[in-house]
């Protein structure tokens, strides 16, 4: 019988599944066993997400659409606004990365990794240094406005405080892979929420500088 609490569980299995294989060491690891491992590790990934799916959607599902309180048309609007702005910031921010490499299909063509030979700032990557991870966060919180049940606020706390954790994770890599210029990109675009941005358009640049 499916609960919130094996909601949460399933959730809490995916993102520490999911944080082992993106790691890179045990990318590495893994890589060197055999070549073709290195080729298609990506795409071996994206499966094992894909699988570990399936029994949060089965969970989800299966529970209830309790109420966590009720929703205003008010809400509503904002909720669907928020989703489509969310939505939007996902697809357009998605731009400055490559699908293939996403998917995997350039690994596999290319027997290794793309690795990118600028930080890239155009677009939505001059607003928020994570803007795939923003586009996600501000399109649950829209989606919990609008649906706002039990279920999808357990799934919206994890996957928002996911998404946080993962781009500190994510920081580290990016910091080791283009040093100084990434210490310099951070002093001048926040991580997640754009408030640099925002305080250099309308406000103070001395505050800008002087907020993460």
């Amino acid at each position: 019988m499916s609960t919130y609490l094996s909601l949460a569980i399933w959730w809490i299995i995916f993102f520490a599944i999911h944080s082992i294989m993106a790691s890179s060491s045990l990318k590495n690891k893994i890589s060197t066993l055999h070549p073709v491992f290195k080729s298609y590790y990506r795409l071996i990934f994206n499966l094992v997400s894909t699988i570990l799916l399936i029994p949060i959607v089965y969970e989800y599902f299966t529970l209830p659409a309790e109420a966590l309180f009720k929703t205003t048309i008010v809400l509503e609007i904002a909720g669907v606004l928020l989703s489509i702005l969310g939505f939007y910031i996902v697809i357009d921010g998605f731009k400055n990365y490559r699908t293939d490499e996403f998917l995997g299909t350039y690994q596999i063509k290319n027997h290794h990794d793309f690795h990118p030979t600028h930080l890239s700032r155009a677009g939505w990557n001059g607003i928020v240094r994570h803007p795939l991870y923003f586009g996600g966060i501000i399109l649950v919180i829209g989606l919990f406005l609008m649906v706002p049940t039990i279920k999808l606020g357990i799934t919206n706390l994890l996957v928002v405080g996911y998404l946080y954790i993962g781009s500190i994770w994510e920081e580290k890599k990016l910091k080791s892979e283009f040093g100084s210029d990434y210490i310099e990109y951070k002093s001048e675009v926040s991580m997640l929420m754009p408030i640099k941005w925002v305080l250099n358009k309308f406000g103070n640049k001395e505050s800008a500088s002087d907020s993460k």
